[in-house]
C-alpha cells in the first residue's frame, strides 16, 4: 500500500487517492520508495532522461499530480512506451507464424513448379500430336503389356526414356498421372481455348472483318460447316483464322446457317465490323433473297456479299465444257486412269517401277478441274503405255486387271482422247496460274480484276486456226488419223451442238479437220462466255481501282483524281470522313515514297509510325486488304477434317473434333505464343482453373 502524504499551508496533511490508478491504467506506484512511476515508461524508456521521472526517480509533487498526469498521458514518450508495452511478444509470434507460412508457401510452390514441369511435357505431346494431326489412343491404353497403346501414350513413354522427371513421376504417381483420356481431351480443350483467347485479341484489336464459310460432308456422313474469319492484324498482316465446325445435319436451310455465323461472330461487334461475306456458292448460301448472305445483311448492313472468285473459275470450267458430249466422255475417262492404279498396290507399284510417275485425282477440295491429271497423262503417256502393256502381257495379273488396262490402253491411241487431252492441257496452262493467284490470302481485289482479264485476252488468243491446227497435228503425229467411222458419228450429232456456238467456217462438215476444229471452238467460247458472266461482277469493286499504285502518278493530276470512285466508296462504307480522305490520298498520290502495293503500304505507315498522320488512308488500306476473293480458307479446313476425322476415327465428338482443328490449323499462334514464352503457361492456367484438380497447379 502506498502511503504518500504532503503538509499544507493551513496545518492540514495532502494524501494520494487510489482511485487514480483507475482513471490512468499508466500509473503505478513503489511502496518501498514511496514514488509513483509510468509502468510503460519504467519498462521501455531507456533513454534515462531526468526531465522523465516517471521512468527514473519517481514522482512525489502530490500539489501538481494532477497536471503532471495529464501532461505525461499526453506526451510522446508515455505514448511511444504503451506501444511497445502492447506489441511485446506479439511482433516474436507474427514472425515465427510468417516464417512457418513462408515455409509453407515455398514448398508449395515447389512442388507446383515439379507439377507444372509435369504438365508441359503432357501439353508438348497433344501440341506434336494435334499439329500433325495424328490420333490420340489406341485400342488399349490401361495394360503395360499392350503392343501399341495408342500415340499419345507411346510418345509419354518415350519422353520418360530420356526424362528422368517424366520417369518418375510415371512411376510413383498416384493421384495424378496425366495419360488419362479425360486428362487428354482437357489439356486439347485447354490449349484451344488459349489459342482462341488470342484469336479474339487479334479480331477486337481489327476495325474490319470479314467471313468465309463453306460445308461438307465428314466419313461420317455429317454436314460440317465451317467459318474462317480475315482481318488485317496491328502490324499489317492479312490474317484468316478458323473458328470451327458447326454440325447442321439436321437443318441446312438458310435462316439455321445465318444463325449459326452470327453466334459465332457474335462478340466481334459484326453489326459496325463486319464489311464483306463470300461463300461456297450454294444456292443456299449466297441466294439473292434469301440466301444466308441476304439474312446476315439484314443485322450487318455493310457486309458486302463477294463470291469467291476462286469457286467461280472452277465453275467456269465446269459448267463452261458441261454441255459438250466429248467433255464429259474425256473427263470420265480421265478417271479411270487414276482409279485403276490407286486401287492396287501392285498396280501402283507396277506403274512406280516403269517411271516414278501418279496420275492424280480429283479432290473437293482443290479447283483446278483435273488439271494436274491431265498434264500427268500427257506427260507420262509413253510409261502409261508400259505399265498397260505390261499388265496384259505378263502372267499373274487377274482378269478384270488385264480388261481394264486393254480399254485404257486403247485410250491413250484413240485420237478423240488424246485431242481432248491436247486442248485440255493448253487451256488448264492458261487457267493454272489464275487459280494459283486466286488461292492466295494476300490477293488484291484489282489485282485479281487484270489477272482475269489477262486470262481472258489469253483464251481468245489461244482460239486461233494456228492453234489448233498446231493441237490438230501433234495428235496425228502421236497416234495417226481419227477413226472415220467415229468421226461419222460425231457428224450426225452436230446438230445438238450448233445451237449458241461460235462456229469457225460452214455448217457442213467438210471433213475431220472441221469436226475437230468446230468441237475446239465451242470448247473455248464455252469457258470465255462463262467466265466473262462470272466475274462481270467484279465492276461494283470498282473503289478498289483507288490504292493501284501503278495508277498513282495519274490521280496526282486533277484530271484523273478518282473522285468517283471515292464517292462510291464513301456510300458502300459510310465510316470515312470523306473530306479528310481526299486530302490524304492527294498527299499519297503526289509523293512516289507512297507509291507501294496496298500491302506494302500499310506495312510502311505502320512501320515508320505514319498512322496518326495518316489515318483516312490507313483505315481504307485495312477495308480493302479485308475484303478476301476466295473461300479458299475454309476449303483448306475440310482438307484438316477429312485427316483428322477419317474412318477409324469416325466417332470423334464434335467439340473434340473442332479443338483439333483448331490446333493444327492455328500453329502459327502457338508458334507466337511460345517465342514470347507465354504458350506453357497459359495453357496450365486454364487447366487448372476449369476444374479442382488433385494435383496443385497454381503458384501461391
Amino acid at each position: 500500500m502506498l502511503h504518500l502524504t504532503k503538509g499544507r499551508a493551513d496545518g492540514k496533511v495532502r494524501s494520494f487517492c487510489e482511485a487514480n490508478y483507475a482513471r490512468n491504467e499508466w500509473l503505478t506506484g513503489s511502496a518501498r520508495l514511496n514514488r509513483l512511476f509510468c509502468w510503460p515508461c519504467l519498462l521501455f524508456d531507456r533513454s534515462g532522461s531526468l526531465n522523465n521521472p516517471w521512468s527514473t526517480t519517481g514522482f512525489v509533487d502530490l500539489a501538481n499530480l494532477t497536471r503532471a498526469m495529464e501532461r505525461h498521458s499526453k506526451s510522446r514518450g508515455r505514448i511511444t512506451s504503451e506501444l511497445k508495452l502492447k506489441l511485446f511478444g506479439r511482433v516474436w509470434i507474427d514472425e515465427a507464424l510468417d516464417q512457418a507460412a513462408a515455409i509453407s508457401v515455398t514448398r508449395h510452390n515447389q512442388q507446383v513448379e515439379k507439377n507444372r514441369a509435369i504438365l508441359k511435357r503432357l501439353i508438348a505431346a497433344v501440341l506434336y500430336l494435334g499439329g500433325q494431326e495424328q490420333a490420340f489412343r489406341g485400342h488399349s491404353e490401361s495394360t503395360s503389356s499392350s503392343g501399341n497403346r495408342g500415340n499419345f501414350m507411346e510418345l509419354v513413354q518415350t519422353f520418360a526414356e530420356f526424362d528422368t522427371t517424366m520417369a518418375e513421376h510415371l512411376s510413383s504417381a498416384t493421384a495424378f498421372t496425366g495419360t488419362s483420356k479425360t486428362i487428354q481431351n482437357d489439356i486439347i480443350e485447354s490449349t484451344a481455348h488459349v489459342i482462341q483467347e488470342e484469336i479474339d485479341k487479334e479480331i477486337n484489336a481489327a476495325p474490319f472483318i470479314a467471313i468465309e464459310v463453306d460445308d461438307t460432308t465428314d466419313i461420317s456422313c455429317r454436314c460440317q460447316l465451317t467459318v474462317i474469319v480475315r482481318y488485317v492484324n496491328e502490324s499489317g498482316i492479312i490474317c484468316e483464322r478458323f473458328l470451327g465446325f458447326h454440325d447442321i445435319s439436321l437443318e441446312r436451310d438458310a435462316e439455321t446457317i445465318a444463325a449459326v455465323v452470327m453466334k459465332t461472330i457474335g462478340s466481334y461487334n459484326p453489326e459496325t465490323k463486319l464489311i464483306c461475306q463470300t461463300y461456297d456458292g450454294a444456292s443456299c448460301m449466297s441466294g439473292q433473297r434469301g440466301g444466308v448472305q441476304a439474312l446476315v445483311k439484314v443485322k450487318c448492313r455493310h457486309a458486302l456479299f463477294v463470291h469467291c472468285y476462286a469457286h467461280k473459275l472452277n465453275l467456269v470450267l465446269a459448267q463452261g465444257t458441261s454441255n459438250i458430249r466429248e467433255s464429259r466422255l474425256f473427263f470420265a475417262s480421265l478417271d479411270s486412269f487414276h482409279n485403276f492404279f490407286s486401287r492396287s498396290p501392285k498396280r501402283t507399284a507396277l506403274l512406280k517401277e516403269v517411271d516414278s510417275i501418279r496420275v492424280p485425282g480429283g479432290s473437293t477440295t482443290r479447283w483446278n478441274f483435273k488439271s494436274r491429271a491431265v498434264h500427268a497423262v500427257h506427260e507420262g503417256r509413253g510409261s502409261l503405255i508400259t505399265a498397260l502393256d505390261r499388265i496384259t502381257a505378263e502372267p499373274g495379273w487377274d482378269k478384270d486387271a488385264i480388261a481394264q488396262s486393254s480399254a485404257l490402253r486403247q485410250k491413250l491411241d484413240d485420237f478423240d482422247f488424246m485431242f481432248m487431252l491436247g486442248v485440255f492441257k493448253t487451256i488448264f496452262g492458261l487457267t493454272e496460274p489464275l487459280f494459283q493467284v486466286l488461292q492466295s490470302r494476300a490477293l488484291a481485289i484489282r489485282k485479281c480484276e487484270e489477272r482475269v482479264n489477262g486470262t481472258l485476252t489469253a483464251l481468245k488468243a489461244t482460239r486461233s486456226t494456228e492453234t489448233f491446227n498446231q493441237l490438230y497435228e501433234e495428235t496425228v503425229q502421236a497416234v495417226g488419223m481419227p477413226n472415220q467411222l467415229r468421226r461419222k458419228q460425231r457428224c450426225r450429232a452436230w446438230a445438238d451442238f450448233e445451237l449458241g456456238v461460235t462456229p469457225d467456217g460452214e455448217h457442213e462438215d467438210t471433213g475431220p479437220v472441221d469436226a475437230y476444229r468446230r468441237l475446239f471452238f465451242q470448247l473455248l467460247d464455252g469457258i470465255v462466255q462463262h467466265m466473262t458472266h462470272r466475274f462481270e461482277d467484279m465492276k461494283c469493286l470498282s473503289f478498289f481501282c483507288v490504292l493501284d499504285n501503278a495508277s498513282f502518278k495519274t490521280y496526282s493530276q486533277p484530271a484523273g483524281f478518282p473522285g468517283v470512285e471515292i464517292s462510291q466508296l464513301v456510300k458502300t462504307y459510310p465510316v470515312f470522313d470523306e473530306l479528310r480522305l481526299r486530302n490524304e490520298l492527294q498527299v499519297i498520290y503526289a509523293d512516289t515514297l507512297f507509291h507501294k502495293p496496298p500491302a506494302e503500304l500499310l506495312k510502311m505507315l505502320i512501320k515508320d509510325e505514319l498512322t496518326s498522320a495518316l489515318p483516312e488512308v490507313c483505315k481504307l488500306l485495312r477495308l480493302m486488304l479485308t475484303i478476301p476473293v476466295s473461300s479458299t480458307s475454309a476449303e483448306r479446313s475440310f482438307s484438316c477434317l477429312k485427316r483428322i476425322k477419317t474412318y477409324l476415327r469416325n466417332s470423334c465428338g464434335q467439340d473434340r473434333l473442332g479443338h483439333l482443328a483448331k490446333i493444327s490449323m492455328e500453329s502459327s499462334v502457338t508458334q507466337d505464343l511460345k517465342s514470347r514464352g507465354e504458350l506453357y503457361d497459359r495453357i496450365t492456367t486454364r487447366f487448372a482453373t476449369m476444374k479442382d484438380r488433385r494435383m496443385p497447379l497454381l503458384f501461391k
